[in-house]
């Protein structure tokens, strides 16, 4: 089911054209990957979306409701890649406030303390806080309000491995809650462990892609320790076309693995594992945005 509706976004900076034509929908529990190089408008279309800059036109809705509606901010949160947080306060002054707003019970506020870890030290003032600890409350402060949708915009920066791991965590629950989330980072090792829904944005447009596994895809057979000159030789007799890489045979798409299995196993060979290959999001990445790297 669909929750947020963007259609023709179009946003100018002077008579530079930042966002053109943009237009689609998050459903619940999709997890959408953003991107783009520096400047490319990853973070001027989270901020149109939230109506944070003016548009030129288009629309954005969720649950029908425009963003020009304050009710719209009861369904949507957002992630900032900088820590807008009154540092004087305290992190539980952070969260008390938005509760008071939306009229959120304090039993939520504890519960999403306890999720996010930071019981030991939400009672200090942020200006104590470390990076980390500050970027631990914008994610507790995101999910407060159990939106529909949540925008993160470089959420990962600044975090330890361990926090890492935690908030890939969280996303995955959220996911699985039903919780739609779009993810603009430069991280792509990150990205591609949480999502194979990956939208490239490109002088101010938005192509959407999946890494998805596709028919003309190799296959990798794993076979069991190193290879030798008689393995490559029983491939080469075979007359298959290969690619030997480590311990692992990639075969031609247009032939069957079958043939490729048979062989092996006729002539003793281990397998250990048989996978489809797939285009990680690097390489998507660099021959999408044209980079050259010797």
């Amino acid at each position: 089911m669909s929750v947020l509706k963007v259609n023709h976004l179009n946003k100018n900076y002077g008579n530079k054209s930042v966002l053109q034509a943009i237009s689609f929908v998050i459903n619940e529990g999709d997890v959408i990957g953003l991107v783009g190089p520096n400047g490319a408008g990853k973070s001027t279309l989270m901020r149109s979306i939230l109506a944070l800059e003016n548009v030129e036109s288009g629309s954005v809705t969720i649950k029908d409701i425009s963003n020009r509606n304050p009710e719209f901010f009861k369904y949507v949160s957002f992630l900032p890649s900088d820590n807008y947080l009154y540092t004087q306060l305290t992190g539980y002054d952070h969260l008390a406030f938005v509760g008071n707003i939306y009229n959120i019970e304090k039993s939520r506020i504890d519960e999403v303390i306890d999720l996010i870890g930071i019981r030991t030290y939400v009672n200090q003032p942020v200006k104590s806080y470390s990076y980390g600890m500050r970027q631990h409350l914008l994610i507790a402060l995101s999910i407060l309000t159990k939106p529909l949708v949540i925008l993160m915009d470089e959420p990962f920066n600044g975090l330890d491995p361990t926090s890492i791991i935690e908030l890939k965590q969280l996303i995955r629950t959220l996911h699985t809650q039903g919780i739609g989330i779009l993810i603009s980072t430069h991280n792509l090792d990150i990205l591609e462990d949480l999502t194979n829904t990956i939208w490239f944005i490109k002088d101010g447009e938005l192509f959407k892609n999946e890494m998805l596994l596709d028919v003309n895809d190799p296959y990798q057979i794993e076979v069991s320790g190193s290879f030798e000159k008689t393995v490559e030789q029983l491939m080469t007799d075979s007359h298959l076309p290969f690619q030997v890489i480590e311990n692992r045979i990639l075969t031609d798409p247009t032939y069957d693995v079958e043939k490729y299995l048979e062989c092996l196993i006729k002539n003793g060979v281990q397998i250990k594992s048989v996978n489809k290959s797939k285009k990680n999001l690097e390489e998507m990445y660099k021959s999408f945005y044209e980079v050259n790297i010797p």
